[in-house]
């Protein structure tokens, strides 16, 4: 019965509605708490975990997932929705771009991903993305930052995000600037905090870009505190730290560029910031030497064909390599920034830095300041291959090489990111009075991060499908 069950789950997919309950049975559970895996059954209604241990209720339906392990559904802490790898070189129009952001939000879930955290959307961008969802669109938990506030001329303010990102909003120079954007978010679900760009550049000589004076700094804080949401902050060194610091802010949305400085990491521990990673800023770079990344089957099946088209493509290349030196070093003419940017950005100085920045990312765990997955998935629309849904398992395969251990950084994925969002009475662990966010595999990802390559099942919110099927249905 059991087996034919299985059967029946394959072909269709299966939310326990009003009334009725599924239970998993012969599951491997790691739950996500620091508990020993234990051997149990998960007993869900109504999209939330009832009970752990006890027989399926009578009027459940059953799957027996026969011994393979269950873990909480990952967490992807900083992701673009709105922004659509590649879309710059298409010129995608906004029909296009909207109907790639539907495709993404399942690819998501079609990944293990059931929570992202998008860390700068246009007020009318998540509206949107809620509507979809709540009229039967698929897709992962989409928490957000909002209000985004950068001053006129700051990082956020310019060409780097193009045309092709969609709407923005307006730049906060004022008192008046910062109150009208919170009221322009006024009413959205699930902002967990407020976003402030504090960049000068990308760690070269010469600072790009403008930042908030010090008195408009204190206003975005004091209304910050007002609505009661926290702030994180976009910073690439450590003066933007020290700024970060003194904004009483919650979370960096980057790792540094520049390892910091003892003080640095120790007033980053005792302030109780949580630092998102965002490795694969660096990493999507080598897949221009390296496209063999793009077939995989998980890649193959949950990125759209006309992305991995682009992707392919080194005419797209040329031109997302000559934006990046150009947004590096403004003063570039085109012609240098193009030759420069192919030749620069060999697979070997690729490598290297990527070591610097697990470097980096290894100073922060080993001061005891918690660490969180998130991908940049999107990024800027020039970008052509930080894929929304695939990057986050690269995130955390990244995070291994480092050093952390995959139990750290299954917890970074799932509990830590949870709290730092103050969703953790919903998400993050496998428990009872939570919701139904969990992932099936076969193997034990505390063993091999690359068991997570080939789910099984993924459940959100107590509906359970296949990966193909989150894609497709």
């Amino acid at each position: 019965m059991h087996r034919l069950l299985v059967i029946l789950f394959a072909c269709f997919p299966f939310k326990a509605s009003h009334g009725e309950s599924l239970s998993i049975i012969n599951a491997n559970l790691i739950d996500g708490t620091g508990a020993a895996a234990r051997h149990t059954s998960i007993n869900i209604r109504n999209g939330e975990i009832v009970s752990l241990g006890a027989p399926a209720p009578g009027d459940a339906r059953v799957l027996d997932v026969q011994g393979a392990v269950v873990i909480p559904g990952l967490i992807d802490s900083h992701v673009h929705l709105q922004s659509v790898p590649g879309a710059v070189f298409r010129k995608d129009d906004a029909q296009t771009r909207r109907s790639l952001m539907h495709r993404h939000l399942r690819a998501y879930v079609a990944n293990g991903v059931t929570t992202v955290l998008d860390a700068a959307i246009a007020s009318s961008a998540i509206r949107e993305i809620r509507d979809h969802l709540a009229n039967g669109g698929v897709g992962p938990r989409v928490m957000a930052l909002g209000p985004t506030f950068h001053n006129p001329g700051g990082y956020m303010d310019g060409h780097l995000l193009s045309d092709y990102w969609g709407p923005r909003w307006r730049a906060s120079a004022t008192p008046a600037d910062v109150d009208a954007l919170y009221r322009e978010y006024a009413g959205i679900a699930d902002l967990v905090g407020v976003k402030v760009a504090v960049a000068f550049g990308f760690g070269g000589p010469i600072d790009v870009f403008d930042t908030h004076t010090p008195e408009m700094r204190k206003v975005i804080r004091e209304r910050a505190h007002s609505h009661g949401r926290p702030i994180y902050v976009h910073v690439s060194e450590d003066r933007g730290v020290d700024i970060a610091l003194e904004l009483d802010a919650h979370a960096l949305t980057h790792l540094v560029l520049e390892m910091p400085s003892p003080e640095i990491l120790q007033r980053t521990r005792d302030q109780g910031l949580y630092v998102i990673t965002t490795l694969s800023v660096l990493d999507v770079f080598t897949t221009r030497h390296r496209p063999e990344r793009l077939d995989t089957p998980r890649v193959r099946m949950t990125v759209p064909a006309i992305e991995l088209e682009t992707a392919r493509n080194p005419e797209a290349w040329d031109a997302f390599l000559t934006t990046f030196i150009r947004a590096v070093s403004p003063l570039s003419p085109e012609w240098f920034a193009s030759w420069f940017g192919d030749w620069y950005l060999s697979e070997e100085w690729i490598a290297k830095e990527m070591a610097r920045m697990q470097d980096i990312l290894m100073a922060h765990h080993e001061a005891g300041i918690p660490v969180v997955v998130g991908t940049d998935g999107g990024s800027w629309p020039h970008f052509l291959n930080l894929f929304h849904g695939p990057s986050t398992l690269r995130e955390m395969e990244l995070m291994v090489e480092a050093g952390m251990t995959t139990a750290e950084v299954l917890r970074a994925a799932t509990l830590t990111a949870a709290e730092m969002m103050g969703i953790d009475d919903i998400v993050g662990t496998v428990e009872v009075g939570k919701q139904a966010d969990m992932i099936v595999v076969h193997g034990d990802p505390l063993e091999d991060l690359s068991v997570l390559e080939d789910l099984e099942w993924v459940i959100k919110g107590g509906e359970i499908r296949r990966p193909e099927q989150w894609m497709n249905e």
